[in-house]
């Protein structure tokens, strides 16, 4: 059976000394495994898919198992992610953030959308760094994980202005007129600008993001507030996350 489907690719193995097996996520956000004969090639068709970013429209045949790979045609070439390295790394973050919480037989459609939605907001020069909070965050309960910044933990006020720690003993935000020596056991300080957007991102739906432009300083501040949620709740480390840390 031919399917024709968008999709990105996700995993390549080598094959054979001019084949490969490479790995798709379609946009009904399941994976779908290929042979792309003759991938190696000088001269191969599917030279558009050896490096970077983009979104394709795959046209494959596939009765069970691994489908056979025909033609490929690129609908989204994210050219600025791909030729700038450091916004590239953000990408590939956000790419193992999504799939590693996909598992093998799943399909998760939202997966795929939060994937071309992130791409396409870096493509359009949002702050990297806000861009991979915001998809980390969307990411989190699929991890198992939690985050409470909507009132605070103790006396259940919402407003956010007088949000000043994170607490891992309460779970939650704790306000400046709750903390004290005794409640800010296990908490961290965290800007309350920071803890806004973080709320900001945890509800807003995917099609009302247009852009992400905060500084880099409060988007790098977002990321790491994020980063450690998921080390507290998840236990889950990123390969991604360390070529970050070196940017």
């Amino acid at each position: 059976m031919i399917f024709q489907q968008k999709g990105i690719m996700i995993r390549q193995t080598n094959y054979s000394e001019s084949s490969r097996i490479i790995t798709v996520l379609t946009e009904d956000g399941t994976q779908v495994p290929m042979m792309a004969r003759g991938f190696n090639k000088p001269k191969s068709p599917f030279i558009v898919l050896r490096q970077g970013l983009k979104e394709v429209l795959f046209t494959y045949n596939r009765f069970k198992g691994i489908g056979t790979l025909n033609e490929t045609d690129v609908v989204q070439p994210f050219k600025y992610i791909n030729n700038t390295f450091s916004v590239y790394t953000y990408a590939s973050y956000i790419v193992e953030l999504i799939i590693r919480a996909l598992e093998e037989d799943q399909q998760q459609e939202s997966f795929y959308r939060l994937l071309i939605k992130s791409a396409s907001l870096l493509e359009d020069k949002s702050t990297p760094a806000a861009v991979t909070a915001f998809a980390a965050i969307k990411m989190l309960p699929y991890y198992g994980g939690q985050m409470n910044v909507d009132e605070c933990a103790i006396c259940g006020s919402r407003d956010r202005s007088r949000f000043s720690h994170y607490s891992f003993s309460y779970h939650g935000v704790i306000c400046a007129g709750c903390f004290n020596e005794d409640t800010g056991v296990r908490s961290v300080p965290v800007k309350s600008q920071v803890l806004y957007l973080a709320g900001y991102m945890k509800h807003v739906a995917l099609h009302n993001v247009e852009s992400i432009n905060i500084t880099d300083e409060n988007g790098k501040a977002l990321l790491k507030f994020v980063e450690m949620i998921y080390d507290e709740y998840t236990g889950v480390f990123f390969k991604s996350r360390k070529l970050i840390e070196t940017l």
